[in-house]
């Protein structure tokens, strides 16, 4: 056998062994749901807007960060151990958080309640319960809260809103230009900061960084899709929130601010 038949074949197994390793992260634990089936919609995020969008000054951000027109967010608690986030933008679709990022599943034919397909994960909804079914097992859940969208209404120069507790804090990043502002300790202290957009991944997994060094102290906000619940009154969010700010670091819940509901 030639030399470059076998590299062929060696960087062929390597790329099977990193696929199969991946596979196995994505399956690990009991909901890699959104891993399992991610895909559905089309996630978009760049720092130049595009074709009609000349006017917007901001970083677009990616479509995991919003609710896309759903009206409500809900809070399911599962059995097995397992927290989700959904929200129904129409009656086509429903879009779902896990801990580990998001997806977004088609309506799909059934008897009685609503379900929801994509490959082999499926949600199935009969008033106030759910099951929820992939090929790694099945989760039996019942609705815990809801939230209503974030929108202009209440933010009305915002494109995301941010918020956590101990000590209570909030942010908003503006519609219009590369500028955050903090409110923190209770509304006792605030600050703004001009940032630029450090990395951004889209996709079910999708993530966003920012950085300042134009405030009081350096700043790093790092956003990621994913279920997360406010660690007071257990509302649901489609955001984790990790903020850095000088040597402090405070955590909550996030959204992209909808244009209505």
């Amino acid at each position: 056998m030639s030399k470059a038949l076998q590299a062929g074949k060696d960087r062929r197994a390597l790329y099977r062994h990193r696929s199969s390793v991946r596979w196995l992260t994505l399956s690990a634990g009991m909901l890699m749901l959104a891993g399992c089936a991610s895909g559905g919609h089309q996630n978009v995020s760049s720092t130049a807007p595009p074709s009609g969008l000349d006017t917007l000054k901001s970083p677009l951000m990616p479509s995991a960060f919003f609710a896309d027109g759903g009206e409500t967010f809900t809070a399911w608690r599962c059995t097995p151990s397992q927290d989700l986030v959904t929200t129904t933008p129409d009656d086509r679709r429903l879009r779902l958080w896990t801990a580990l990022g998001e997806t977004e599943l088609p309506s799909a034919v059934v008897g009685t309640g609503s379900r929801y397909q994509l490959g082999g994960l499926s949600f199935w909804r009969q008033g106030r319960d759910a099951r929820v079914e992939s090929d790694n097992g099945r989760l039996v859940c019942t609705l815990a809260s809801e939230r209503k969208t974030t929108t202009r209404q209440e933010h009305p120069e915002s494109i995301f809103y941010a918020s956590g507790n101990e000590p209570g804090w909030n942010l908003s990043l503006d519609r219009n230009s590369h500028s955050l502002t903090l409110v923190s300790d209770y509304g006792q202290a605030e600050d703004t900061f001009d940032y630029r957009v450090a990395s951004v991944q889209n996709g079910s997994e999708a993530r966003m960084v920012l950085v300042s060094d134009s405030g009081r102290y350096p700043m790093e906000l790092d956003l990621r899709a994913g279920a997360c619940f406010d660690d007071m009154s257990g509302k649901p969010w489609p955001v984790k929130v990790t903020l850095r700010y000088g040597d402090r670091e405070f955590h909550g819940c996030g959204q992209g601010v909808e244009a209505s509901r």
